[in-house]
């Protein structure tokens, strides 16, 4: 057999079908196959979907760090209860009241993505009002521009260790789908074949039963004039019998596999596929330790590794934060006005200015930041031990893909000169039985190596196919093409 370069397999959509013979029934080969699987399949939607998720988790935290306008308010707080109301000689007096606030206020916001902090710009007005017994007080509060700063006395930036964080998963997610993409082809492929091989062994039992019937014929009228024993002649009638019957759990087979990969391709369950024979398989070195280097340069589990890291890292900086002073500070300067009404409360407003310096001190805690600080360090080490353990299994699984694909080209080979020379012999058997020059157990033997021969050689492809697609995966590189995978 000669080996041919492979088909490209990225098929547009709109051409994975050739002409549908039926509404239920459909040509396929692999390639367009694994296009209409891409393209359809409830697999590849959930693949789009999951990354589709952290893309808007992405922008959505991206978009955090841009200047954020809300408006919020009361509309309206209302009370209305007996308070007892101390006089100026000490007595108290219980007066009824009822009480109301309405009010918003709009403001803009904006993370300071260096320091952790935030600036804020707001403008609002309030409406209070206090009736009851003897009261009738309506007063409006405004404060038509104020500008500020809230600035967090940390060590630890929690919006910028977040940015780290949200980056490596959004570059991980785009590694994970292309690699998702890839074992989706080696999942169809595995599909695809396990229908082509159920396929070629019902039509191997179908001619054996027309074989074997023509041959329980002539043996039976060689058996009528003594020429075989009985026990030939039982032999013979055996063969047919487990032909027969070979025949009846091939068609069960094809149903079961036809309806696995309809399910894959995400079409009607009672679709009927004619798949175009597999003959071809792409042929290419891989140099080992390019190989490990596209994957250290293209996988997720890198990205992976480093947010792991990252995380550990982050930990540690926390504790190390939480040891020393933490708190707030709040520095606000702006206008402000009352009046009875809501025209008033903007003429000639009043300037105003705010600070606020909140802190919280650790002083003695019985060991309880060094401790801390002590115990994230050490799950640090137990990462950055565990990442590296880790990236010795990953360099290990990609050597050994490596090896597994470039065994199977040999194999492969091997294989189809095996399937030839099956067939040779089996055709030199069936004839030499016909001249009565070989037993029927030889023939036999020859008619079960031939049947073993052609089915070894497709389930071969099928190896060679899924370790091609394992290739690609665990590399994200296109050695064939000699380029990197992006979609």
């Amino acid at each position: 057999m000669s080996l041919k370069p492979a088909l490209y397999l990225t098929v547009a959509v709109m051409c994975f079908c050739r002409p549908v013979l039926s509404q239920n029934k459909m040509t396929l080969s692999l390639q367009e196959a694994i296009g209409v699987a891409r393209g359809q399949s409830l697999l590849a939607k959930q693949i789009e979907a999951n990354y589709s998720s952290y893309v808007h988790r992405y922008n959505s935290f991206k978009a955090s760090l841009k200047p954020q306008l809300s408006l919020d308010g009361t509309l309206p707080s209302y009370d209305r209860s007996l308070l007892n109301i101390t006089q100026p000689d000490g007595s108290y007096k219980v007066q009824s009241v009822r009480r109301s606030i309405l009010g918003s206020n709009l403001t803009l916001t904006q993370n300071i993505f260096w320091t952790g902090g935030n600036i804020f710009v707001s403008s609002g007005a309030n409406l209070f009002t206090n009736k009851g017994t003897g009261l009738d007080q309506r007063q409006w509060q405004t404060a038509p521009f104020q500008v500020g700063i809230i600035q967090p006395l940390s060590l630890f930036n929690t919006v910028k260790w977040n940015f780290e964080q949200e980056k490596l998963r959004m570059k991980q997610a785009t590694k994970q789908q292309i690699e998702l993409y890839e074992n989706l082809s080696g999942q169809i492929t595995a599909a695809y074949f396990d229908l082509y091989v159920s396929n070629m062994v019902l039509n191997n039992a179908r001619q054996n039963v027309q074989v074997n019937d023509t041959l329980y014929k002539i043996s039976t009228g060689r058996f009528n004039v003594g020429r075989i024993a009985e026990n030939e002649l039982l032999q013979v009638e055996l063969q047919l019998m487990n032909a027969r019957n070979a025949v009846t759990q091939g068609e069960v087979n094809v149903k079961a596999s036809a309806k696995r990969l309809a399910n894959l391709l995400n079409l009607d369950s009672n679709t009927e596929f004619e798949l175009v024979p597999v003959t071809d398989a792409p042929v290419f070195p891989v140099d080992m330790q390019r190989a490990v280097e596209e994957a250290k340069n293209n996988r997720s589990d890198i990205l992976g590794f480093d947010l792991q890291e990252n995380n550990a890292r982050r930990q540690v900086r926390q504790s190390q934060s939480n040891a020393f002073a933490s708190g707030n500070i709040m520095l606000s300067y702006g206008l402000n006005q009352t009046a009875m009404t809501l025209s008033g409360a903007y003429q000639n407003p009043l300037n105003f200015q705010q600070v606020n310096i909140g802190y919280s001190l650790p002083l003695f805690g019985f060991g309880k930041n060094r401790h801390d600080i002590a115990s994230s360090k050490a799950n640090l080490e137990s990462a950055q031990a565990q990442i590296a353990f880790q990236k010795k299994s990953f360099e290990l699984e990609i050597e050994n893909t490596v090896n597994q694909f470039l065994q199977l080209q040999s194999a492969l080979v091997i294989s189809a000169k095996s399937d030839t020379i099956a067939q040779k012999r089996y055709e030199v058997a069936r004839n030499r039985y016909m001249l009565g020059k070989i037993s029927i157990t030889d023939l036999g033997l020859a008619q079960e190596a031939k049947d073993n021969a052609v089915v070894d050689y497709v389930r071969m492809l099928q190896q060679y196919w899924q370790s091609y697609y394992d290739i690609r995966r665990v590399t994200l590189f296109d050695f064939e093409k000699n380029l990197p995978i992006n979609n």
